[in-house]
């Protein structure tokens, strides 16, 4: 080959090689630019995603829902046993030592000597400080100050019903940095991060430290995680333990400590550290977990209790000190020892904070279970907020239920359901296909208040609430409403009106009912001839009620039924005097409200006010009321009513434990479907059904299944404020012939004492029981012997 050829083949092969490196040049230049683009990209992304989401509302809030607070003075109807267990559902912790700070109870020979703590509530401020209560038979007999001064009354804090979680079950309570105490941040900052104010976001120097600490003893002691890398883990990453997880959290613990101060990483992770388990809701937040640990605010702790709290943060499962208290002191030991050797306290504070006891609180359920009540505020809140709301903006909403009252009717109702499937063969035979069903309600009639409100025997098993959604027949507790138009048409002077002498027939009937021939008959099948509006509502007569509401015109029935409070469909047909139109539990109960409210009907209500997260209320209940029927009227209804008691259908109340004054009516529907009871004391009226779901037959009575709950929710309420008469302007009070329904004489074998009001009373001598003579010449001097004047009731 000639030089020439030699010469230009070794150009054309350094030409290749340029052509190589060129081409291996763009080749990397594009990987090293992709690479690049892609971490810019990812950086980014990873900036953004950490920045907006640190930025936002961080956290879901849960809204909480309240009782009433408790008024607790001589007389208050509740037991020692009560109110202790309404103070650990509080989470206040019980001692056998003296009560040397807020949030502890003793008790001791019936009285209980309690530290209350502030707590803020929209309808009255909680009382703080120490008293002491003395109990006798069920109820408050004294109330003293820590001085042993008589106090008139305290006011004890609303007790927790339900938290209304989102998709994320986390009890949390936000808090601000400022008001976390100095010793708690050096506690956390000298158990998990001593170099948090110095390194960058994370730390090299601890890192190396912890390896080196874990290498030596051959196990885990110590971890490389600063304050900011958990705060990432926590909010971003989860707990999965992967090389490119831990990557990634340094990475975004890099971006987080230069985007935002110490101070701000700081309370995000304060309000975020996971604490600790309630049942199936995550402890979550500092405030939070003191609060559930020691019944307190994280401010009024002290600095042992700040330092076992910190010390929990590292293995909460392992230093939960309810669970695990031997571990829990040891711990907080070592961060004590950390503290002092960082400058942060001295020998003799390390010592006196080592030596605490633990000052736990109850670890109860911090909550009274009350799940239909729940359920029925839930429902009137979802009709003015969104559910998103109610399950992130931390909303307070305070009711009206009565913990102690709420407690007793569910346990009345789930007892006596398993006494009457087990004493009753017509029950127990059916206990294979079925389980016998009841519901509760009780109200405060002077405000129509709801106290308590119970929807079923288990609300796990069955969320169907028959206290408000169930619509069934109320039976002869309907009848006071026939008898409450008929005494309001005798005062507007009509001549169909009624009054409790008014004489009915009670003889075998026939009408047409829905164009239908109808002939009703008394529950035990026979006739008593005349009797008077007293025996027929005593003894629960169907005959002459029928006959009564015939007389008073059934659409004028209605009229009085819907202005008592019944909004259910009603037809003006001669069965409804029976009570064969469907009611829900609540709204009769609301229609008996009136009765024993003089004739004024307030509508139930549940919800007292509603406030948002920092305590401006959002929105109040106004009491709605109206007058219904006249004082007078509801007047006699209550007294028939406490025949009811006297004589009546429940007379067997005293059999079962009731020995106080009240009024009410029992129920029962054909072949004993529905069992019914509704009774009121002078502040507090029940009511009970019980039933199949199915509408099957029962076999039981109003007096047989439903009254012996009623007795047991009420004994203690009735004797504790007895219903009484109270008198009224312009009635007056005869002596009677039941028999005829006139003016008693000195040859009636019966006499009874009934109130009228004036004008209303009867006007001439008893007819039956005197000769004819005898008639002519008290006619002719204008006497009447039975007559006895008076203004009004006795009181």
């Amino acid at each position: 080959m000639s030089p020439r050829s030699k010469t230009g083949a070794r150009k054309k092969k350094g030409k290749r090689r340029k052509d190589v490196r060129r081409a291996r040049f763009r080749f990397y230049r594009g990987i090293g630019v992709t690479l690049v683009v892609v971490a810019l990209v990812g950086f980014l992304y990873t900036y953004v995603s950490v920045t907006s989401r640190f930025g936002d509302s961080i956290w879901p809030i849960p809204s909480r829902v309240y009782s009433d607070v408790l008024l607790l003075e001589p007389g208050t109807v509740i037991s020692a046993e009560e109110f202790a267990e309404r103070l650990a559902d509080s989470g206040y912790a019980k001692t056998t030592g003296a009560t040397s700070r807020a949030g502890q109870f003793r008790y001791s020979g019936g009285t209980i000597e309690v530290h209350l703590r502030e707590f803020d509530s929209p309808r009255q401020a909680a009382d703080i400080g120490r008293y002491s209560i003395s109990f006798r038979d069920g109820r408050v007999s004294a109330v003293r100050d820590g001085g042993g001064s008589w106090v008139e009354r305290i006011v004890v804090e609303p007790l927790l019903l339900a938290t209304l979680y989102g998709p994320r079950h986390e009890e949390r309570q936000l808090v601000d940095l400022d008001d976390v105490p100095e010793g708690f941040r050096l506690a956390v900052i000298s158990a998990e991060d001593a170099r948090f104010y110095g390194h960058l976001g994370v730390d090299l120097r601890g890192i190396l430290r912890a390896a080196w600490a874990n290498l030596t003893h051959g196990r885990i002691v110590q971890g490389g995680s600063t304050i900011t890398q958990q705060t990432v883990k926590n909010l971003f990453l989860g707990q999965h333990r992967t090389w490119w997880r831990k990557f990634r959290e340094a990475g975004m613990s890099l971006i987080l400590d230069a985007r935002y101060e110490k101070d701000e990483i700081f309370e995000v992770y304060l309000n975020e550290v996971y604490l600790g388990q309630r049942g199936p809701v995550a402890v979550c937040g500092v405030e939070a977990a003191a609060r559930f640990y020691f019944g307190l605010p994280l401010a009024d702790l002290s600095l042992g209790e700040w330092a076992l709290l910190a010390g929990m943060i590292r293995s909460p499962g392992n230093y939960n000190p309810f669970v695990h208290p031997d571990r829990a002191v040891e711990r907080r030991g070592q961060v004590l020892d950390a503290m002092q050797r960082l400058g942060h306290i001295d020998v003799s504070q390390k010592e006196a904070a080592a030596s605490e006891p633990l000052r736990l609180a109850s670890g109860q359920r911090l909550s009274a279970p009350a799940p239909y009540a729940v359920d029925f505020v839930q429902a009137h809140l979802a009709e003015r907020y969104p559910r998103s709301v109610l399950n992130t903006r931390g909303l307070r909403i305070y009711t009206t239920i009565d913990p102690t009252a709420q407690a007793r009717a569910a346990a009345a109702l789930k007892q006596g359901l398993e006494r009457l499937e087990h004493g009753y063969p017509s029950v127990r035979g059916q206990l294979e296909e079925r389980r016998l069903q009841g519901a509760v309600v009780v109200t405060s009639p002077s405000t129509g208040a709801i106290r308590a409100l119970v929807g079923g025997r288990d609300h796990s098993e069955s969320q169907f609430d028959r206290a408000v959604q169930a619509r069934r027949q109320p039976g002869s507790c309907f009848k006071p409403m026939v008898f409450a138009a008929g005494f309001e048409l005798a005062i507007q002077g009509e001549e169909n009106g009624l009054t409790p002498a008014t004489v009915l027939d009670d003889s075998p009937l026939e009408l047409v009912s829905g164009g239908k021939n109808w002939s009703p008959a008394n529950y035990d099948k026979t006739f008593r001839g005349s009797v008077t509006v007293r025996e027929a509502i005593e003894a629960s007569l169907n005959v002459p009620t029928v006959r009564a509401a015939e007389r008073v015109g059934l659409e004028r029935v209605v009229e009085t039924a819907r202005a008592c409070g019944i909004r259910s469909p009603m037809a003006p047909l001669p069965s409804l005097a029976l009570g064969t139109e469907e009611v829900s539990p609540l709204e009769l109960a609301s229609a008996f409200g009136t009765f024993a409210n003089g004739g004024v009907r307030y509508a139930p209500w549940i919800i007292r006010s509603v406030t948002d997260s920092s305590g401006q209320t959002l929105e109040g209940q106004g009491i709605q009321s109206e007058r219904a029927i006249s004082p007078q009227t509801a007047f006699l209804v209550t007294d028939l009513m406490q025949g009811v008691f006297e004589r009546g259908t429940a007379k067997s109340a005293v059999a079962h434990g009731y020995r106080g004054g009240a009024a009410g009516k029992t129920g029962t529907t054909d072949d004993t479907r529905d069992s019914w009871f509704v009774g009121y004391s002078a502040d507090r009226l029940a009511l009970v059904w019980v039933g199949y779901d199915d509408n099957a037959r029962t076999g039981l009575t109003g007096a047989t299944g439903a009254l012996p709950i009623w007795v047991q929710i009420m004994k203690d309420e009735a004797e504790a404020s007895p219903l009484r008469s109270r008198r009224l302007e312009g009635m007056v009070q005869r002596k009677i012939d039941p028999e005829s329904g006139e003016l008693a004489t000195g040859g009636c074998p019966r006499v009874v004492e009934e109130y009228f009001v004036r004008g209303t009373e009867p006007d001439r001598d008893c007819a039956l029981h005197q000769g004819r003579f005898k008639r002519w010449l008290r006619k002719f001097l204008g006497k009447n012997k039975g007559e006895k004047q008076g203004t009004g009731a006795p009181g």
